[in-house]
């Protein structure tokens, strides 16, 4: 059995259309848990009547204040990953739409055996439906993750727009760190800590090519270009190298990691975003504490050598394209 887990802010016609979609999925089975996460009174009303229609098939649980991507799946987590009812848990994004037969294709490529125990989607976008969203995460030697674009380039895990995890996965990451999801991001680079923490563990994430889902993409958030996407964004990816990263890799690629954000500075401030930016170092530098004590017990439970932690990161400097537009930004 399986749970799906939607949460909702503040976009009920979007996650009226991706229940919609969901329920077109006939196999396998699944129970639906729909989270609202602090929204207005129109919109739980909204979904309240949409789930009085299928009482059978969705759960629906409202929080009064926002939170977060991280916090509203923990709760999830932690009433059901150790029920003993699920045996996976499917995230799906509330501005996302599926296939009938994607979560079938996702099932498909789990092998508890070589301890593949998440997988990716073949995410498009909403919009147009022949461009690439995401084929799960690529994490970079310049130490940001970003939308994995083609399947050449290597997996880390699935983002969470559209993540399947085995309970096994979720619990054994629960007892060795502590923690599902980290709080302290909230949202945004959740997904990348998560599988580098089941990665370090030792297991490996599949992509499955047929599994098709269609994503509207940061319309909770205002967007990808918003100061609040920015703010988490950067802020979460350094939270990342300090609690995840082995150290050989971080003193190997350092040269990397200062280029890059010394072309975030550049880039952002010119944007006028010189504020956010200088906020979101600020709120990094007063997180690293916390970020190093948790550091300790994920690299202790280390299961993985570092020849195969090279594998997950890829050689690029970053995703293709993004020197460019830094440099259009600049010029």
């Amino acid at each position: 059995m399986i749970a799906v887990i939607v949460i909702n802010y503040r976009r009920a016609a979007d996650t009226v259309e991706c229940l919609d979609s969901l329920l077109r999925v006939t196999a396998p089975a699944f129970d639906i848990f729909l989270i609202d996460n602090g929204s207005s009174a129109h919109d739980v009303a909204q979904l309240r009547d949409y789930v009085a229609r299928h009482p059978e098939r969705i759960t629906f649980t409202t929080f009064p204040e926002n939170l977060g991507f991280t916090g509203a799946h923990n709760r999830l987590f932690e009433q059901w990953v150790d029920s003993g009812r699920y045996e996976y848990f499917l995230l799906l994004n509330n501005d996302a739409v599926v296939e009938p037969d994607f979560l079938d294709r996702m099932l498909a490529r789990i092998d508890r055996s070589r301890r593949v125990e998440m997988v990716a989607a073949r995410v498009m976008k909403y919009a147009d439906r022949s461009q690439i969203d995401n084929l799960g995460i690529t994490f970079y030697k310049c130490g940001l993750a970003s939308n994995r674009k083609s399947p050449d380039d290597p997996l880390l895990g699935p983002s969470g727009n559209c993540a399947l995890y085995t309970t096994t996965l979720l619990q054994h990451i629960h007892q060795a760190t502590g923690e599902y999801f980290d709080e302290q991001f909230f949202c945004y680079a959740e997904d990348t800590d998560l599988a580098w923490r089941a990665a370090l563990l030792g297991y490996r994430a599949a992509y499955a090519e047929e599994a098709l889902v269609y994503h509207k993409g940061s319309i909770s958030s205002g967007g990808p270009n918003s100061d609040f996407v920015l703010y988490h964004g950067i802020r979460n990816s350094l939270f990342v190298l300090i609690k995840d990263i082995p150290t050989r890799f971080l003193l190997r690629n350092l040269f990397w990691m200062l280029v890059l954000h010394v072309a975030i500075l550049l880039r952002y401030t010119i944007k006028g975003k010189l504020g956010v930016v200088a906020r979101l170092y600020r709120d990094f530098l007063r997180g690293v504490p916390t970020m190093y004590r948790k550091r300790r017990p994920i690299q202790e439970q280390r299961q993985i050598p570092p020849r195969e932690i090279g594998q997950r990161i890829s050689r690029l400097f970053y995703e293709r394209g993004y020197a460019l537009g830094a440099l259009r930004d600049l010029y």
